[in-house]
């Protein structure tokens, strides 16, 4: 039954990959290569991993790769990671798995000697491929087929792939995404009927598949189409209708990829009073949901809150002194892809003009960080001030410095502020 039908192709895998191969089939053992490397040979593109799979069980595998450095990774799911050549292989035994009580994990795992069991387990079936130097191609569920025609279409039946693992749901999103692939009509039939499984997946996973999504060449259809099964993986955003996810959608591809900056444009109107304060406040609580990194949360809070400033020449210092350079390198990016989308003519070269005015601004060393001023707190302690008066004294310093009012020199800023000590000390 191994590599039934296997089909002969050629794969040009590194060097360590197929020592691997070769070590683990001259111990009589089948190993392949499987998944997403197999998929990106198909499709063209040169894979970033690989993962192999083997008919070898755990112990068999520890007693081949005994004289080389391993980790066990997860040994008791059947997967040790090999390092040959200083290149990490995780190496995982056939498997099936047992009944999903969760929604989400197999409430077992079951090792077997058949490559075909272990495809029959797997998402879709554009994943569901094994390849082998001496075996070919093994393909019992035609992936190859499917690359071909640009579909995602789930491995048997979607229904019971999407009830196994709700997770998949959003995954195949991110696959159509990705790779410009259409959700093939009974696939996309299934998870909408069981959009509300993502209610059972961790915030932290969303997460991930989400900035996947985001990230995609074919972000804008995903968004369009699929706005109601976001939704249920993001309530908070369930009272946009189509027409909102599709302005969504239609904006990211104008944004550059960076993740923060994406996140904020989908973002952008979160709330539904479409109010910037009141949407960066969502935005934030959402992004805290999704337990993202706290810079991640900052940033895309900051970017919603300040989308609809002017930023101008005139006033970019004061911007890059609210904002500092990364944060408003990302806001000035984001405001081009908004006028962009908008159609708004000349939007390049102003935004150009307005990127080139902020570095020379950085260049020339103004003043654009507290730390810079030519006063510290302790000459406002100096002339009386006490806590929160010397925040607020530094504060519109700043604020006198960056619009241009008063030049950034010792005795000048000495006089406004001893002109202006009892106002604050009050």
């Amino acid at each position: 039954m191994d590599g039934k039908g296997a089909i002969h192709v050629k794969f040009d895998l590194p060097s360590p990959v197929i020592q691997a191969i070769d070590r683990l089939e001259n111990r009589g053992y089948a190993a392949y290569v499987v998944g997403g490397c197999v998929r990106d040979f198909i499709l063209g593109v040169t894979p970033h991993d690989y993962d192999i799979c083997t008919a070898a069980s755990p112990e068999e595998m520890k007693m081949i790769f005994r004289d080389e450095r391993t980790i066990e990774t997860g040994l008791k799911h059947g997967t040790l990671t090999v390092l040959l050549a200083d290149m990490p292989l995780e190496i995982t035994t056939f498997r099936q798995d047992g009944e999903y009580l969760d929604g989400r994990h197999p409430a077992s795992v079951s090792f077997t000697r058949a490559v075909e069991d272990d495809l029959s387990r797997r998402d879709f079936t554009i994943n569901a491929m094994a390849y082998s130097p001496s075996r070919g191609l093994c393909d019992p569920f035609h992936g190859r087929e499917d690359c071909a025609l640009g579909i995602i279409r789930c491995v048997g039946e979607a229904e019971r792939r999407f009830s196994e693992d709700g997770l998949r749901i959003l995954r195949a999103l991110r696959f159509s995404a990705r790779l410009s692939f259409p959700i093939e009509e009974g696939t996309a039939r299934a998870l909408r009927r069981l959009k509300n499984n993502l209610q059972k997946i961790s915030r932290e996973r969303i997460a991930s598949e989400l900035t996947g999504i985001l990230q995609g060449r074919d972000c804008a259809s995903i968004l369009a189409a699929y706005g109601d099964v976001l939704a249920a993986s993001l309530p908070e955003l369930s009272f946009m209708d189509d027409e909102a996810w599709r302005r969504a959608g239609g904006l990211i591809p104008y944004c550059p990829a960076d993740g923060m900056i994406r996140l904020a444009a989908l973002l952008r109107n979160c709330h539904p009073s479409g109010i910037a304060e009141n949407c960066a406040r969502q935005a934030r609580l959402i992004i805290q949901g999704l337990k993202m990194p706290v810079k991640m949360m900052d940033g895309a809070e900051q970017l919603v809150l300040h989308q609809q400033d002017a930023v101008t020449l005139e006033n970019i210092q004061e911007m890059l002194w609210r904002l500092q350079p990364e944060g408003l390198s990302r806001l000035l990016q984001m405001k081009k892809a908004m006028a962009l989308y908008e159609g708004q003519p000349g939007a390049e070269g102003r935004f150009l003009a307005l990127e080139e005015k902020m570095q020379g601004l950085i260049r020339s060393d103004c003043c654009y960080r507290l730390g810079q001023l030519s006063v510290k707190g302790q000459d406002l302690a100096a002339q009386g001030l006490r806590g929160p008066a010397i925040g607020a004294m530094l504060e519109e310093l700043m604020l006198q410095v960056v619009r241009g009012k008063i030049p950034n020199e010792r005795e000048r800023l000495m006089d406004y502020i001893r002109s202006n000590t009892s106002r604050l000390a009050e």
